[in-house]
């Protein structure tokens, strides 16, 4: 306590008073109140009858408390007042207030001390987002709400004229109590149930009105709650003439309903039934049937002390169409089957046994499917056992064929092994996955494609991780024809991809292009990082003896090439050396924008030796020696480019052995531009003597 004070002055029989204290806090249970000031003041109070006229204030610089509910209403400063008075007989507030910054409320009241009979009126206005989050999505930015309640001399409670209002919510009706009986009557609108979207995860639009209904016992009353809409589109799609009703009994021990739900979809019969019946302590909800067009879920299901389902759902599914349009989607096909729920040993599991001709959604389009799995502890760590077939998965262009999987449990891990053909590629793979603790785990055990004849190898176990969105690879290795590709990688909103290139043989490429003739093999490095809608790729590669059927027709041996460079927006910006035993030694780079129609800005120089062209100068009985300096320009188009710089050579020798006449001392300048190789100058001497 800072301090307090107590003062009476006046009519000795009915002095005025006034009490004033200021506390540091106050701590009660879970509520602390900080910086508390009070005030009690009354004109004249009649000490001996005990009356007269009273006013109270208080206010708080804070107001903390462990009661989730309250906790958001009384933030910031508090204030509250009464102003009122006090008899032998009763107590009556003609004024009540309370404010916070989410809070401003009022009543008046009237209070009988011999029987504690009253009435009250009350008005509050409040910040929606003070209260539950469950309940502010439906509301608007402030609540009103407003009643008024009386207690008769035998105790029966009733709260008249109850009123709520906020957004396009409104709500009014009546409740009372008298011993252990209550009774209420409630009815409302929702003008708007868009604000339900984001609750059933698809757009829905349009106003429903409800009811609610309740009498007897407190502990177990009967009630009966009703919806209706005579028009709501639900993803875009007219759901018409909305008729739910619900009614039983609210007993915590021994519940029971029935429910049923009728209208139209897109002009199609919907119609819902289930009954929920309690017998000796056992929830079961009986003769569920739902129907929309031409499909039908239908079953009875018990619930377990933990109110997961046990039992048998039949699913027949003629066309899925209607069903997926509710849920926002496009998905056409039929599905046909049973859900089966259980318990094992204390983990709840679902057997699935279901088959379909066709589904098919946009550009993905699946036929003959045949799902027969097992889903243990399908809630905490799902494990799966069973097998999954289909004869075709097509998208986009591209066909998987005899998709054959095999699931089989392992401990907390499911097993899978399996195969299919993507277009006519043979793939195969094997290993395990588990889902625990909100990650994904996949253990990679084993895994080959064979491609035109090449073989790619999981070349020894490697593990994916998903977890908030993030995944993960661990260090994959291939086995492509006798040379690696180690993969390590993380891929959420950014993308961090590292792969490691060691000897693969460029004789891949040969199955790809007849011809090619490609020898030699592939080294590098390859880092993939940023967006995944625009990754920037960053690589470095090199071989020896690099050779193909046209560099050998050209007259070049096995080259050295080595490149580095990156791709980042549309732009591909690279260096490059090549260089071989007889004397190559060309270099270059610069960028391609790789957007639209493809353009170039490449420059190449270095010494081109005149080797090169020995078979074909050979056939004419001729040979050159010497090298060419080459500097050349690469600009525009890539199906049109435009190419212009020199090539010039000094000291060359040209031998015609079917004369034996030689010539020495070849120089030669040639400018390249506008499609035209002009000779600028040619000299050399005969070795006949003379010059040319």
């Amino acid at each position: 306590i800072k301090d307090a004070t107590a003062r009476a002055f006046g009519d000795g029989k009915a002095p005025m008073v006034d009490i004033g204290a200021s506390l540091v806090s106050v701590v009660a249970g879970g509520t602390r109140v900080d910086d508390l000031i009070g005030q009690v003041h009354s004109d004249g109070f009649d000490i001996q009858n005990r009356s007269g006229p009273v006013t109270i204030k208080l206010t708080a610089a804070g107001l903390n408390t462990d009661v989730a509910t309250l906790a958001p209403l009384v933030t910031g400063r508090v204030c509250a007042g009464l102003a009122g008075s006090v008899s032998k007989d009763q107590v009556v507030v003609d004024e009540g207030t309370l404010r916070s910054d989410a809070l401003n409320a009022s009543v008046t009241a009237t209070v009988a001390l011999a029987d504690l009979s009253m009435t009250l009126k009350m008005n509050a206005d409040a910040a929606s987002t003070a209260l539950p989050s469950q309940i502010s999505s439906v509301l608007g930015q402030r609540v009103q709400f407003s009643a008024t309640a009386t207690r008769d001399t035998d105790g029966a409670f009733a709260a008249n004229a109850l009123q709520l209002t906020s957004g396009t919510l409104s709500a009014s009706g009546t409740a009372s109590a008298q011993g252990t009986d209550v009774r209420a009557d409630i009815k409302g609108t929702l003008g708007d149930v868009s604000v339900l979207s984001p609750l059933v995860g698809a757009k829905v639009g349009g106003a429903v009105g409800f009811a609610l209904t309740a009498s007897g016992a407190r502990s177990a009353p009967d009630f009966s709650v009703s919806a209706n809409s005579d028009s709501l589109t639900a993803s875009g799609h007219a759901v018409k003439q909305i008729k739910l009703s619900a009614s039983g009994k609210a007993d915590i021990a021994s519940p029971a309903a029935d429910v049923s739900l009728t209208g139209s979809v897109d002009d199609q019969p919907l119609d819902l039934k289930a009954s929920l019946v309690t017998t000796d302590g056992k929830r079961s909800i009986n003769g569920l049937a739902v129907s929309l067009a031409d499909n039908r879920v239908s079953g009875d299901l018990g619930l377990d002390d933990n109110l997961l389902p046990l039992g048998t759902l039949t699913l027949d599914a003629a066309d899925i169409a209607p069903l997926a349009r509710l849920a926002g989607q496009t998905v056409a096909g039929d599905v046909r089957g049973t859900i089966r729920f259980a318990n094992d040993d204390g983990a709840p599991t679902v057997a699935i046994d279901a088959t379909s001709g066709s589904i098919s959604r946009g550009d993905l389009a699946v036929k003959t499917i045949a799902v027969n799995a097992l889903v243990a502890n399908y809630l905490a760590a799902p494990v799966i056992s069973g097998q999954i077939r289909a004869d075709s998965v097509t998208s986009d262009g591209t066909a998987i064929r005899g998709v054959n999987v095999d699931l089989k449990r392992d401990g907390e891990w499911t097993g899978f092994s399996g195969g299919a053909s993507v277009k006519d590629i043979p793939l195969k793979a094997a290993g395990r996955v588990r889902i625990a603790n909100g990650t994904t785990t996949v253990e990679l055990t084993s895994g080959e494609a064979t491609m035109r004849g090449i073989k790619a190898a999981i070349a020894h176990a490697s593990t994916i991780t998903i977890a908030k969105g993030v995944t993960s690879l661990d260090r994959l290795v291939l086995n492509l024809g006798g040379g690696t590709a180690t993969v390590t990688a993380k891929a959420g909103q950014a993308l961090d991809l590292n792969a490691t290139l060691a000897r693969v043989p460029i004789s891949i490429a040969n199955r790809f292009s007849p011809g090619l003739d490609a020898a030699d093999s592939i080294s590098g490095t390859v880092k993939v990082t940023g967006a995944p809608a625009n990754p920037a790729v960053a690589f470095k590669i090199d071989t020896q003896g690099v050779q193909t059927s046209q560099t050998r027709g050209a007259g070049f041996g096995g080259m050295g090439v080595s490149s580095s460079g990156t791709c980042a927006g549309n732009r591909l910006t690279f260096d490059a050396n090549m260089s071989d035993a007889a004397g190559l030694g060309l270099k270059g780079g610069g960028t391609m924008m790789t957007s639209g129609a493809p353009t170039l800005d490449l420059n190449f120089f270095g010494k081109v030796p005149f080797a090169f062209l020995t078979r074909t100068l050979a056939a004419q009985g001729l040979s050159l020696s010497g090298t060419a300096d080459v500097n050349l320009k690469v600009r525009g188009p890539a199906t049109s480019p435009v190419i212009t710089g020199t090539v010039r050579t000094s000291g060359a020798r040209l031998i015609d052995a079917r004369s034996g006449l030689a010539i020495n001392d070849i120089t030669a300048d040639v400018a390249i531009g506008g499609g035209v190789a002009r000779i600028n100058r040619l000299t050399g001497n005969l070795s006949t003597r003379g010059s040319l």
